[in-house]
């Protein structure tokens, strides 16, 4: 196998270009001798003749017009490689697209955002929210750079790193619980099992399995009245007084701090991780990776400020 020095390849590219070997050692700084030279161990390497010398200058040969084309492809490359590895090491910049569940989304899309155009300037930050089955499609494709994932991933093909514990609460209207026309138990919490008698809104089991799940693994048949995957409209038809829900308090958070939605607790508790979770094998920029870092910062700050029944797992 032939090794090339790139220097070597750098100086006959500069000869190619100047058509003197004058003009092209002084292009590159080296005295004329040392050109000559390093042209004829070049062509010693490959045992090709690559020039045809002259009075007039030099006249590349069929093989040196070869080299002299590929060989500006090659540097031109190595520049550009050169210069993305000092791009990455510098400042964070760039695209950053992550994914997040709707419930985490209200409370740390707009703190996230305002907090990347402070810290990092020169970062564009795209924010997509999605069920499960959205954010795992979209991590996959690409179209993400990471997301925040409560289920539905493998450890196969993505790097996972828990961040926070969040509890599962019943979700009434505040008028609207106990329900008037069921058992008198009903009051401070409610079991489990005793879903099954109340009229509950939820998210497509594509979307949210983890109550089906659970329903399933307790033998009982939830009271589901209508399937929706939008968290914000399903917050709404449970504050008209219309149906109940299962949600974590981070989802309804408007609707509990203006008293128009009730967290009952479920009894034993429901607690979901979400993870922060990345295909494996794509690469991090530095940008993604500086986004990612301040999410557990904020969402700690998230949890104080509003008094969230949630905590971070480290």
């Amino acid at each position: 196998m032939i090794s090339l020095d790139l220097r070597q390849l750098e100086y006959f590219v500069a000869l190619a270009d100047a058509g003197t070997i004058s003009s092209a050692a002084s292009r590159i700084g080296i005295a004329q001798p040392s050109l000559s030279e390093a042209l004829a161990r070049l062509e010693h390497q490959l045992d090709v003749q690559l020039v045809l010398r002259g009075a007039r200058g030099t006249q590349l040969t069929e093989a040196g017009a070869v080299l002299a084309k590929y060989g500006r492809e090659i540097l031109k490359n190595i520049d550009a490689t050169l210069e993305k590895v000092r791009h990455e090491g510098g400042d964070a910049r760039g695209l950053v697209a992550i994914g997040l569940p709707q419930g985490i989304a209200s409370v740390l899309t707009v703190p996230l955002a305002e907090t990347v155009q402070v810290e990092f300037p020169l970062v564009k930050l795209r924010i997509s929210e999605g069920g499960a089955g959205h954010l795992l499609e979209w991590l996959a494709s690409g179209k993400i750079d990471f997301a925040i994932l409560y289920y539905g991933f493998d450890n196969t093909d993505f790097d996972v790193q828990p961040l926070l514990e969040e509890e599962l609460f019943l979700v009434s209207a505040v008028d609207n619980w106990p329900p008037a026309d069921k058992r008198t138990g009903l009051g401070q919490s409610i079991e489990f099992k005793d879903l099954k008698e109340i009229p509950l809104v939820l998210p497509s089991a594509q979307q949210c399995p983890l109550i089906d799940q659970l329903a399933r693994s307790n033998s009982i048949q939830p009271d589901t009245k209508v399937e929706m995957d939008s968290l914000r409209q399903i917050a709404a038809l449970v504050s008209r007084a219309s149906a109940y829900t299962i949600m974590s308090h981070a989802a309804a958070i408007d609707y509990v701090a203006t008293q128009q939605l009730l967290l009952v607790p479920i009894v034993p508790a429901i607690r979901l991780t979400a993870h922060i979770v990345r295909k494996r094998n794509r690469p991090v920029t530095r940008a993604s990776l500086s986004v990612q870092r301040l999410i557990p910062v904020i969402m700690k700050e998230m949890i104080t400020r509003h008094g969230l029944n949630a905590r971070l797992v480290n």
